[in-house]
This record gives C-alpha cells, structure tokens and sequence, in this order.
C-alpha cells in the first residue's frame, strides 16, 4: 500500500518536519520562560535568606522581639511595604 501513494509518505515526511521545527521554537521560548523564572526566584530566595539571617541575630541578641521589630525588618528587604503593615493593623 505504501508504493501505490507515494506522494502520501512525502507529504508526512514533510509534516513531520514542520513539526519538528515547530517543537524547537516553542521549546526556545518555553527555556527563556523557565530562565528567566528561575532567576527571579533567585533573586528573592536571595532576599528570604536574607531577612531570616537578620530575624535570626535579632533573636539572639534580644530575650523579647516586637511584631514592629520583626516588620522594621521586613521593610528594609522590601518584603513588605507601609502600606500592608497599616492595612494588617485595622
């Protein structure tokens, strides 16, 4: 059955390139994506790391922490804004 449709087997040759193609652009992209989402998350994992170290040294040079120590904290890493520290207190 093959040799009596030759022009059949050209034509999914042909498509199966096209797909192949295909496939490669979208996993181009789908690799950019992946990129630049794992070095956003970097760059905050960067920033948690951070901000436990230094709730950590307040924990250990302090017998008593404040909730507004802890916040001071969070602000200066920007992992929390003013406004959210005033919506939270209402």
């Amino acid at each position: 059955m093959r040799n009596a449709h030759p022009a059949s087997g050209s034509v999914i040759q042909m498509g199966m390139t096209s797909f192949a193609v295909a496939e490669m652009g979208f996993d181009d992209r789908d690799y950019d994506n992946w990129l630049v989402t794992l070095t956003q998350a970097s760059a905050r994992l960067d920033i948690l790391q951070t901000v436990v170290t230094e709730l950590c040294r307040l924990c250990e040079n302090e017998d008593v922490v404040k909730s507004q120590q802890v916040l001071s904290i969070l602000e200066t890493q920007g992992t929390i804004t003013k406004a959210a520290d005033t919506s939270s207190a209402t």
